[in-house]
């Protein structure tokens, strides 16, 4: 694997690990845990890989309509600012009705649950 620069979007310690031994090869690793703190990364710096969460601060299940600080609010921002996006982008969200609108805000993009796991399966959006 070429060394790269990534920036994942996850809340969940024991997730943090996970990804940290699984892009071990990255250049760059930066982990936010916050839809502001991703967008912000996203205006800052240039970045070749982002994964992205949906549930944030601790909660589970969170209705993004409801909600701003979600993986989905990040997906909306890049829908409307699509300079910013990096050349891949994984949604690993274990919320699927939350992973399949950030899906509809980011056509094509795939969703792989438990991807810090590094086997885990892609759902595509035409699922």
């Amino acid at each position: 694997m070429s060394a790269c620069r990534i920036l994942i979007l996850e809340d969940c310690p024991h997730r943090h690990t996970a990804f940290k031994r699984l892009f071990a090869h990255a250049k760059v690793l930066k982990i936010v845990d916050t839809a502001k703190d991703c967008i912000d990364q996203l205006i800052n710096e240039n970045w070749d890989e982002l994964y992205l969460d949906h549930d944030l601060g601790g909660e589970t299940f969170v209705d993004s309509t409801t909600n701003g600080n979600t993986g989905y609010a990040v997906a909306c921002w890049l829908e409307e600012n699509p300079g910013y996006k990096p050349p891949k982008i994984v949604i690993h969200s274990l919320n699927p009705s939350g992973a399949h609108r950030m899906q509809q805000a980011l056509p094509g993009v795939p969703w792989i649950p438990g991807a810090w796991l590094g086997t885990a399966v892609l759902i595509s959006d035409k699922d």
